[in-house]
C-alpha cells in the first residue's frame, strides 16, 4: 500500500472491536481523515500511549480501500496540562467537536489546523475561567475562517453602531439567523433573537480581534460569561442546523461539587 506523512491532532478516537481503534485527525497537509489504528488497544502496542486524544503529532500512514491505516506516530505535543485537568479536557473536547463537526473530510484547511493548534496550547496553560474565553474565542475566529463572521459592532438590521455604555436596562440582541447585532428597536421585531446586554456583544467583537494562542487577560463577571457562551452557541448550532454535546457536557462537570 502507499505511504503518506500527515501532521495532525486527534480530534476523536473510537474502539473498534477487540483491539482496534478509529481515529479523527485534523492533518495540516490532507484536511481532516479517519484513520484506523489496528491493534492500538493491546498491551503490547507501540501506539497505545500515543493515541491519546487532542494529541498533537506526525504520522505516517498507509492508504486504505475504505480507512487509512496508521503505522508510525511521533508526538510533537501531548498537551499534558489538558489531559490532567477535567474541565480544560471538555473545553478541548469542545474544540475538537466544532472543528469535527464543521469540517468535511479531505478537505485542506491550513489555517484553521493553526488555530486549533494554537488553541489547544492556550487552553494547556489556562485557568478554568481563562480557558471558557480561549474557547469562545477558537469558535468565533472559526467561524470568521469557514465564512460566519458574526456582525458585532453595528445592528445588521439598520446599521447603528453598537454603544460603548449603553443605557441602563438597554438590552440589545443578536440574530443567530442574521449573523448579527440587532439594536433595541430592530430586535423587538425579530422574535427568535437571543436577548443580551450591548457589553456582551462588545465582547465578541473584542474576541474576534484577540489573537489566537496569547492569553486572554479578561475579567468577566460570571452572569457575562454565560451569556456570551450562549450568543456564541447559537451563532455555531444555527450554522450546524444541530446541537453541539460538549457545551452540555460542561454546564454538568461546572454543576459538581468541589473535591473535598
Amino acid at each position: 500500500m502507499p505511504v503518506f506523512k500527515a501532521e495532525g491532532v486527534i480530534l476523536r478516537r473510537q474502539t473498534i472491536g477487540e483491539a482496534d481503534r478509529v481515529l479523527t485527525l485534523l492533518t495540516r497537509e490532507h484536511g481532516k481523515l479517519r484513520a484506523a489504528a489496528r491493534g492500538s488497544r493491546r498491551v503490547t502496542s507501540r501506539l497505545g500511549g500515543r493515541l491519546e486524544p487532542y494529541t498533537r503529532a506526525r504520522f505516517l500512514l498507509a492508504r486504505g480501500r475504505t480507512l487509512d491505516v496508521i503505522a508510525q506516530v511521533e508526538v510533537v505535543d501531548a498537551f499534558a496540562g489538558i489531559r490532567a485537568d477535567l474541565m480544560r479536557s471538555a473545553y478541548a473536547a469542545y474544540v475538537a467537536e466544532l472543528a469535527d463537526r464543521f469540517l468535511p473530510e479531505r478537505d485542506r484547511h491550513e489555517d484553521v489546523f493553526a488555530l486549533v493548534c494554537a488553541t489547544l496550547g492556550a487552553l494547556d496553560l489556562a485557568g478554568e475561567d481563562e480557558a471558557e474565553l480561549v474557547t469562545l474565542r477558537f469558535a468565533l475566529h472559526l467561524a470568521s475562517a469557514l465564512g460566519y463572521r458574526p456582525r458585532a459592532g453595528e445592528c445588521v438590521g439598520c446599521g447603528r453602531p453598537l454603544p460603548r455604555g449603553g443605557g441602563p436596562g438597554e438590552r440589545w440582541a443578536f440574530s443567530p439567523a442574521l449573523g448579527g447585532a440587532l439594536c433595541p428597536g430592530c430586535a423587538g421585531r425579530n422574535q427568535e433573537a437571543v436577548r443580551t446586554a450591548p457589553g456582551v456583544l462588545a465582547m465578541v467583537a473584542h474576541l474576534l480581534r484577540a489573537p489566537s494562542g496569547q492569553p486572554i487577560r479578561l475579567r468577566i463577571p460570571r452572569e457575562q460569561r454565560a451569556d456570551l457562551a450562549r450568543l456564541v452557541q447559537a451563532h455555531l448550532e444555527y450554522r450546524l442546523e444541530g446541537r453541539l454535546r460538549a457545551p452540555a457536557v460542561i454546564e454538568r462537570l461546572r454543576a459538581l461539587p468541589p473535591p473535598a
